[in-house]
């Protein structure tokens, strides 16, 4: 028993959580948007909170003749976001009946007694959900479309357009065809056709950055499907021509540790023809079903591209700014205040359980709303 009970003390159970929900995914882990990585930030927040809009400038300072007072330069426009925060909370019931009878997975021929084996797996299945609770936000925020919906104390995540928008403030010229800087459309053909000048458009992308924010496109993401226009493309093929390849580097993604190591499923790849952009091709999908329904999404819409105006491992642009709230773990206890996530066991009587709990207090943001775009590449 005292394997169980370190197992399923609060410290431990959030750890395996938070290196579950820290691990697993690509995308999460890249952005460093898990916990403890290094664009998790809290300053303070409970239930409500603010972030700030601050774009990079291109202004020079102000020359003065020698002698002279220093100019005076007016300060760079702030914009302020309020918020409240999305709340995650879910558990697991395991009653202990069930567990205490079953086989160990690992090994059939030997009973898991107390169901240890089990609840660590399903520790981590509910580190993976904590996960991809941050991953719906994510998706959302870089589509500008994330949607939620109650239905009485349920709150469910959309992309579709239902219910309440959480809104990231990307503007509006960054969105279908690109028209970025109010000087016509970038995407002002498809993809699809062979002679669509890509790297034209990728170029203007670029210096569309450039002029909005002080960025420039640095990573995109991808479905395979665009990713065969791009490498079938007309004038990607001329510039590379017959005696090099077409890409600078073309690997698959690698994930550290378990199970990260074995989910293989995104491409790296860096065309020759626009070095210094990294796109990441993957056709991998979210469900946004909740329990017994099914609604599979993908992180980018069919047609579409998202391009990113920054290194995707820079901190402070892409944020996930963490909230708080008192929790009593079990019926008079004591309450604690809990930042961003957290998980803990309960004992049940009647009949006897084991209940494991995750919560999340969080909110993923860009601070910099035009240092994303996504396009309609394909139509």
């Amino acid at each position: 028993m005292v394997a169980i009970q370190s197992l399923l003390s609060p410290n431990v159970l959030t750890e395996v959580v938070s290196q579950k929900a820290a691990t697993t995914d690509w995308l999460i882990n890249l952005m460093g948007l898990g916990p403890g990585g290094r664009n998790e930030k809290f300053v303070g927040h409970g239930r409500y909170g603010a972030y700030h809009i601050f774009n990079h400038t291109r202004k020079v300072a102000q020359g003065r003749m020698p002698g002279t007072a220093a100019g005076r330069s007016s300060p760079n426009a702030v914009g302020q976001v309020l918020f409240t925060y999305p709340r995650m909370h879910d558990s697991i019931s395991l009653p202990a009946e069930i567990m205490h009878n079953l086989a160990q997975i690992s090994d059939p021929t030997q009973r898991d007694k107390a169901g240890a084996d089990m609840i660590k797996r399903q520790t981590d299945y509910l580190g993976e959900k904590c996960a991809n609770w941050r991953k719906a936000m994510l998706i959302g925020m870089m589509r500008d479309a994330l949607y939620y919906t109650t239905e009485g104390d349920e709150v469910k995540f959309n992309y579709s357009g239902t219910g309440t928008q959480i809104s990231f403030d990307m503007p509006a010229g960054n969105k279908t065809k690109l028209d970025m800087l109010g000087e016509g459309d970038i995407i002002a053909a498809s993809w699809h056709t062979a002679s669509t000048d890509i790297p034209d458009h990728l170029g203007k992308i670029n210096r569309a950055f450039q002029i909005l924010c002080g960025g420039g496109l640095k990573a995109a993401i991808i479905t395979h499907q665009i990713f065969n226009y791009i490498r079938r493309n007309d004038v990607v093929q001329d510039e590379h021509g017959t005696s090099m390849p077409p890409y600078l580097r073309y690997e698959v993604l690698e994930i550290a540790g378990k199970p990260g190591e074995s989910m293989k499923n995104v491409l790296v790849v860096e065309l020759r023809s626009f070095p210094g952009c990294t796109f990441y091709v993957t056709d991998e999908v979210i469900d946004l079903g909740y329990d017994a329904s099914e609604s599979l999404q993908p992180i980018v819409p069919a047609n579409k591209g998202i391009f990113l105006g920054f290194d995707p491992g820079i901190e402070g642009i892409v944020t996930c700014y963490l909230g708080s709230e008192p929790i009593a773990e079990y019926d008079a206890g004591p309450e604690v205040v809990k930042v961003g996530l957290n998980s803990w066991s309960v004992k049940r009587s009647n009949p006897t359980s084991t209940e494991l709990y995750g919560l999340d207090n969080a909110l993923i943001v860009n601070t910099i709303p035009k240092s994303i775009a996504i396009g309609t590449l394909v139509y």
